[in-house]
């Protein structure tokens, strides 16, 4: 079976994957730490919402474009440990009812809120069948402003960041031969209390926090020259709320969420490999009270083509989301926020050395 070319692209390239669950962005990926010797990785990618709703954003996305980019590598100490490096984007508030088309809008808010993640990572391989991972993950949230306390007069918070850090710990069993991995990843919450000042009411403190995840990875080859590969991720949401000051109570209405993946990777020469995949996250209560929450679930397709050529590689993808309903009510009526997608490209680069 020779699947050594792609055994390792279980995806990284974001563009295949939708906005998931709360204000995840990016899912920590593990992948480059099963790569053979040394090896980085640049990514880079854009996703496009297109969420629109009555009353709030009847011509215009209430959501904005992100752009990202990630780096990875990953060196090996020995024939059995390794040691691994990881930044990403892993959360984000992006939203601008303002050019959304609603009579409403100088009510409605604007936020610009980024989190940001720098994960290291020990691999040790007990046999060639069973290693354990452990590391930290940084989760930093950027300055940022939030101005969604319009109808009562106030103007823009403007948010300090600050860093926090949380516990990785994982495991995985492997039988090379036929390209089967399994890969269980816990990655712990982290809690923020970020200074906050507001022109119109003083100084406060916004809180706001990264959930605890479980993620089973796991791939086999089913044919020759053919891979399967999938993911389960269960997110805590319902317990990591936002609170913006000077706002009570909670701003946010996060539910917990269990994402699934699926997908198919064919070799086609040693140089092109195609990749197609499915993810769903399961819809929750299609009522909300805030203009924060806007979207519920998902369904997504993404393709992509990898490409080798001697120690590098490129990996190209597209992903087509449909979100999940939503109605809205507020002061300002009910809106119905349906028939909704989110699109995106990446691109990454790997190279072995």
């Amino acid at each position: 079976m020779k699947l050594r070319a792609i055994a390792t692209m279980i995806l990284s390239t974001s563009a295949l994957s939708a906005t998931a669950g709360g204000f995840e962005t990016n899912s920590l990926s593990t992948s480059f730490m099963y790569e053979k010797g040394n090896y980085a990785e640049l990514g880079m990618s854009s996703r496009s919402p297109d969420v629109k709703g009555t009353v709030y954003a009847p011509t215009g996305s209430a959501l904005a474009k992100q752009d990202y980019v990630s780096l990875a590598m990953k060196t090996d100490i020995s024939n059995t440990l390794s040691v691994g490096l990881t930044s990403y984007n892993q959360g984000a508030v992006q939203l601008d009812y303002s050019s959304a088309g609603s009579p409403y809008a100088v009510a409605l808010p604007v936020v610009d809120l980024d989190i940001n993640a720098l994960a290291v990572l020990v691999k040790y391989s007990l046999s060639d069948n069973v290693s354990i991972l452990g590391g930290a993950k940084q989760s930093q949230v950027q300055d940022a402003s939030a101005n969604i306390f319009q109808s009562a007069g106030l103007p823009a918070s403007s948010v300090s960041g600050a860093t926090e850090t949380s516990l990785l710990i994982g495991a995985s069993y492997a039988i090379p031969k036929i390209a089967l991995r399994a890969e269980l990843i816990y990655e712990g919450d982290a809690d923020f209390s970020l200074d906050t000042s507001n022109a119109g009411v003083g100084t406060g403190k916004t809180s706001a926090s990264v959930p605890d995840y479980m993620t089973l990875n796991f791939q086999s080859g089913i044919a020759e020259d053919t891979l399967l590969f999938g993911s389960i991720r269960k997110a805590d949401w319902s317990n990591h709320q936002i609170t913006v000051f000077p706002g009570t109570p909670t701003t946010s209405s996060f539910t917990d969420t269990t994402t699934y993946s699926l997908g198919v990777g064919r070799k086609i020469n040693d140089a092109v490999s195609l990749i197609a995949n499915y993810s769903t996250e399961a819809a929750g209560s299609s009522a909300s009270t805030t203009p924060l929450t806007i979207t519920n679930g998902y369904d997504a397709i993404g393709l992509a083509v990898r490409y080798s050529s001697g120690n590098s590689t490129v990996t190209a993808g597209y992903s087509y989301a449909k979100v999940g309903n939503i109605t809205l009510t507020s002061g300002l009526g009910v809106g119905e926020f349906t028939n909704n997608t989110v699109t995106g490209f990446g691109i990454k680069i790997g190279y072995n050395f």
